[in-house]
């Protein structure tokens, strides 16, 4: 559910990941207190064949995660330790919430001063930092013996992210709508149809819209973010640095401002800017949301995620949002399949069990509903398919609303009746075209040897890449000088350096 519009991103995520939305190599036969057998009893396993008569023991699982506490997570938390103890799993739960402005500081050090920390939620710079500092244990073992429901609730291509040298150290949700290629949005369909137009299928469908909005509502902002993406052109992936792009088509990392379609880009949204379609003041840090869901704007960026909060929550009589894809690449692809995964501290006594505990949430729908949902009846109902409040229960006082998009599985994953009408339907189609995926899938790119030029190019990144992205720097000048300067900052050892990590990569797959 990620999506990165640079400077504006960090607006919406400070305002909303708030609503959310990222090895002491150990033998993963680590157990609080062993059964005689010293193997898992097979209760739990995915088969779930009958209880094993030789129970294993009670052991407390140290989970920690980013975002605020949920209200009833001590009753869930009971529900979920009752259920898991009738299955034959006998683990408690111990949830430690850290704020999202902290926690990518504070997990590396409990992990480095042996703070208690079993499962943890991980993305693809803390795995990799994690791996290369042996924070965090492969879990290819612990798989293999209890997570045959996980194994089977996850597709194959969600691992790569998570393998590294052959190894796997962490549980990848199931995500759905990771294709890159498109422009993506939410429009006001009210609008378009007032106006007479089509519906938007083209980047020429978008400025006619966009034209019709401004000569009839003057006093309105067009895009409530720049729409940034390259216009046209091969797939390439975004890297460690915003000046350097690594392409499919030949393998290579190359100098993003170097690109005839970064000056493209650059012209579009200049373009954009002086038409009026983006406002005067989009530098000024604001809620986007807000713009679009006031009324304001005319257009809402953001992934299929994002036009369903737009669904939710505009706040304009008679208005209807509808979502676009409009493609920009000669082939849609995907950078990853997921950002989120979970993963198990390399000091972990129970690397086993937290295995059994995450592959228990994927054994059946019901399991997943109450780690996902809470209590039936309490904090949720299924009503025609869909996740629905309870009767005489209100909706603004449900205490539990965990983020499923760390454990998600497609199979199980249900709307909510809040939902748009079709936001289930655009999300499981989004990326069903897409057959391209990143060469590059799973690469860690090791900063170290270019430390200090990765911190002199981000300074000058400051500088110019939002200006840039929002139309207000004139490209002429800003795209060349912007190249220049990180060259002088060393971008052509960044690239040499990235190049050779990402070949011996290539080598190994």
């Amino acid at each position: 559910m990620r999506i990165s519009f640079g400077k504006w991103s960090g607006v919406v995520l400070s305002s909303v990941l708030l609503a959310a939305l990222v090895s002491a190599c150990g033998s993963s036969n680590k157990e609080g207190t062993a059964s005689p057998s010293g193997t898992v009893a097979p209760s739990a396993q995915a088969s779930e064949s009958a209880p094993s008569s030789e129970a294993l023991p009670v052991v407390t699982l140290n989970i920690v995660y980013p975002g605020d506490p949920q209200p009833d997570q001590d009753a869930v938390t009971a529900a979920l330790e009752k259920k898991l103890a009738e299955d034959g799993v006998n683990v408690k739960l111990k949830y430690q919430y850290i704020p999202w402005g902290d926690y990518f500081q504070k997990l590396p050090i409990m992990l480095a001063t042996g703070d208690q920390v079993d499962i943890m939620w991980t993305d693809p710079n803390l795995l990799g930092t994690f791996v290369k500092s042996n924070s965090i244990a492969p879990l290819d073992e612990a798989l293999a013996k209890n997570g045959q429901a996980i194994v089977a609730a996850l597709d194959e291509k969600y691992w790569p992210p998570v393998t590294v040298n052959g190894k796997k150290y962490g549980v990848p949700a199931g995500a759905l709508g990771t294709t890159k290629g498109y422009y993506t949005a939410t429009l006001r369909k009210d609008l378009r149809e007032k106006y007479g137009l089509p519906e938007v299928k083209t980047m020429d469908d978008l400025l006619a819209y966009a034209e019709a909005v401004k000569t009839n509502n003057p006093e309105m902002i067009v895009f409530n973010e720049p729409p940034a993406g390259f216009l046209r052109g091969e797939p390439v992936q975004s890297t460690a640095s915003d000046g350097i792009v690594f392409n499919y088509a030949t393998l290579k990392a190359e100098a993003k401002y170097d690109r005839p379609q970064t000056m493209e880009d650059a012209r579009f949204s200049r373009m954009l800017y002086e038409k009026g379609y983006i406002d005067k003041d989009v530098m000024v840090g604001r809620d986007i949301r807000a713009d679009f869901n006031s009324g304001k704007a005319a257009i809402g960026g953001g992934d299929v995620y994002e036009y369903n909060n737009y669904a939710r929550n505009i706040a304009v009589d008679g208005a209807q949002v509808e979502f676009v894809s409009i493609p920009l690449t000669t082939e849609p692809y995907m950078p990853t399949t997921t950002w989120n995964f979970q993963s198990v501290a390399a000091t972990s006594k129970n690397i086993d069990r937290a295995i059994l505990f995450l592959n228990w949430i994927q054994q059946s729908e019901d399991n997943y509903d109450m780690m996902t949902n809470g209590i039936k009846g309490t904090h949720y109902d299924v009503k025609d398919g869909a996740i629905v409040v309870p009767e005489g229960a209100d909706a603004a006082k449900i205490g539990y609303a965990p983020p499923e998009w760390m454990w998600q599985n497609p199979k199980f994953l249900k709307p909510k009746a809040s939902d748009a009408p079709d936001f289930m339907q655009q999300l499981q189609d989004f990326d069903k075209n897409t057959k391209l995926f990143s060469p590059i899938m799973g690469f860690n790119f090791d900063q170290t040897p270019v430390k200090t030029e990765l911190a002199a190019m981000s300074t000058i990144e400051n500088k110019y890449k939002y200006g840039i992205t929002a139309g207000v720097l004139d490209p002429e000048t800003a795209v060349p000088e912007y190249g220049a300067e990180l060259k002088k900052a060393g971008l052509d050892k960044v690239i040499a350096e990235f190049q050779k990590q990402a070949d011996a990569f290539l080598a190994e797959k």
